[in-house]
């Protein structure tokens, strides 16, 4: 009589590469067995793994033999959804003119460190953030961008502003004659 032993259920992290996955899941076919029926033969409708993004794949193992009808069995192979990517964009931040350029230049690269962001697989994050704005006024719109390899790319933007310098008024006396 066949016996045939399917392998347990898996369940794959994500984030792992395609290569790796494509090996778990080759290493996971080849462990179903079996034993007895006369000129027995194991085959699987498994065909390629489930992408290493996310998704599952059912497999049915089937051993075909001579003396009995065929017996199969059925698990199932997973690759766990990527964490989607979560990017938390800095508020608008405006600073008063008449500061240094260096306080600007020092209040700005605080402001672009409070961005962040989660998730993905492989993600890495960008900006085009360039100088602070002059300190006599001006502002900097930044956009953020995180790349990851299971998402289209997410970006955000904010906007830095320094106010305008008041304008100078200058108040001359009138002409005076002794």
């Amino acid at each position: 009589v066949v016996v045939l032993n399917c392998p347990a259920n898996q369940t794959e992290p994500a984030c792992q590469t395609q290569a790796a996955i494509d090996a778990a899941y080759s290493a996971w076919l080849a462990s179903a067995t079996f034993s007895g029926g006369c000129n027995a033969a194991i085959s699987n409708n498994g065909g390629a793994a489930p992408d290493a993004c996310g998704g599952s794949k059912t497999v049915t193992w089937t051993v075909t033999s001579t003396c009995e009808p065929d017996v199969t069995c059925s698990a199932v192979f997973t690759v766990l959804d990527a964490p989607a990517v979560v990017l938390n964009c800095p508020a608008n931040q405006t600073e008063p003119a008449c500061q240094s350029q260096a306080a600007i230049d020092a209040a700005f690269a605080t402001w672009l460190t409070t961005v962040s962001y989660s998730g993905g697989c492989n993600a890495t994050m960008t900006n085009n953030a360039g100088a602070a704005p002059p300190a006599c006024g001006g502002s900097t719109t930044v956009t953020w961008t995180v790349t990851s390899s299971c998402e289209p790319i997410v970006t955000c933007a904010a906007v830095f502003t320094v106010t305008n310098a008041p304008a100078v008024v200058l108040n001359c006396p009138a002409n005076q004659t002794e």
